[in-house]
Parts: C-alpha cells; structure tokens; sequence
C-alpha cells in the first residue's frame, strides 16, 4: 500500500483522497447516513498516512465547487435533490456501499425534508456558497 509506495518512489509522492472526520460532518453523513461514517471509519486518518509516508507531507483542503458536474458523494453539499436522483447515488461509492434498505431510508428521509422545508431550514445557506470543504484532501510526501 501506502508505505510501498513511499519506500520504491524517489521523488514527491502525491495522493488525493478524503479526511473522513471533516467528511462526517456534512449534513448527508451527518443527519441522514452515519452509515457512511461508519464505513469510511477503515480509512486511514491524515496524521496515519503521514507516518506511513514519512519526510515532509503537507495536507492541503480541495474545496469542491457548488456547481461542480462530478457526481462524488462531495457534490452532493449544495444539491440535496442530487440524492433523490437514481444515478447520482449509483455514481457515488458511499450510496453503493450501504444496505439497499438503508439507501432507501435516507432517500425517503432526504425528500420528506426537501418537500417540507427541513433541508432549507437547517442547510440552506449552503446553497449560497460557491465552495465547500466536504474533506477531500491534497496530500504531497517529499523525501
């Protein structure tokens, strides 16, 4: 894995990939699939992948745009309607992961608070912002 890749490389080493305790923390994970949290919980933190990479390893945040036209499961931040769509949810690793009837829960979930206001109530000013820290991250090993 990560440490072969750092011993057999002789430069930079540069990975994109995502801090899953800042990815917990938006409103999908957080209010409607914690089962997401759960299964991202497998993946190394930050801190892990920089002892295994050693030397100097700067982590740096992607924001992902609003209007961004990739479907990751970090596009979702500012389009919740995005997960009542069939193949926005089968573009994402994090909907594929989950039980089918789990998937079906948050999708109900996530349209009932769509039609009632909910989701605007308590997120909607992500709707105005232009990038958000969804936690992917830039992670750049030097020797």
């Amino acid at each position: 894995g990560v440490r072969e890749l750092r011993r057999v490389a002789r430069g930079p080493v540069v990975i994109v990939t995502f801090d899953a305790s800042v990815s917990a923390e938006m409103w999908l994970l957080a209010d409607y699939a914690p089962e997401m949290t759960a299964l991202d919980a497998s993946f190394p933190s930050m801190d892990e992948l920089a002892s295994w990479l050693g030397g100097t390893v700067q982590v740096e945040p992607i924001l992902t745009a609003r209007d961004t036209p990739d479907w990751t499961l970090a596009s979702f931040w500012a389009h919740p309607e995005r997960v009542l769509d069939p193949a926005a949810r089968a573009a994402t690793s994090g909907f594929a992961r989950l039980d089918p009837e789990v998937c079906a829960r948050v999708v109900a979930d996530v349209e009932r608070d769509l039609h009632d206001g909910t989701w605007d109530a308590r997120h909607g000013e992500l709707r105005t912002l232009a990038a958000y820290d969804a936690g992917m991250r830039l992670v750049v090993a030097r020797p």
